[in-house]
């Protein structure tokens, strides 16, 4: 191995260790944008997921009716499942909404 390609090699693992340092920071702003994205459209994702949910259900329940009958008597009935998940799923909203009115009040005081 010659010395120059030692030291590109070595400039090449110096640029890599730099663009590795900002990972966690593009990460930590990627992930407050889609949280503040989420918080804004909390009501298009709430009947997103839902509606993902009964759809997979209604396959699930289609296609392998006599399994899930089977399992729901053996650990819950499958109502119970449901009003689990989508109350589940409402709880989320609404701490989603309460995290959305605490930003849009913590800008509007840093305006004042």
């Amino acid at each position: 191995m010659s010395w120059l390609s030692f030291l590109d090699a070595r400039a090449r693992a110096g640029h890599a260790a730099q663009v590795l340092k900002g990972v966690p920071a593009f990460a930590r702003s990627r992930l407050r944008a889609a949280d503040v994205w989420v918080q804004d459209h909390h009501v298009g994702v709430g009947a997103t997921v839902l509606m993902v949910i009964c759809t997979a259900v209604g396959l699930l329940l289609r296609f392998r009716m006599d399994q899930v009958v089977e399992l729901a008597r053996q650990f819950a009935p499958v109502c119970t499942i449901f009003a689990a998940v989508i109350s589940a799923v409402l709880g989320l909203l609404k701490w989603i909404r309460k995290r959305k009115k605490a930003r849009l009040a913590a800008m509007e005081a840093a305006r004042s």
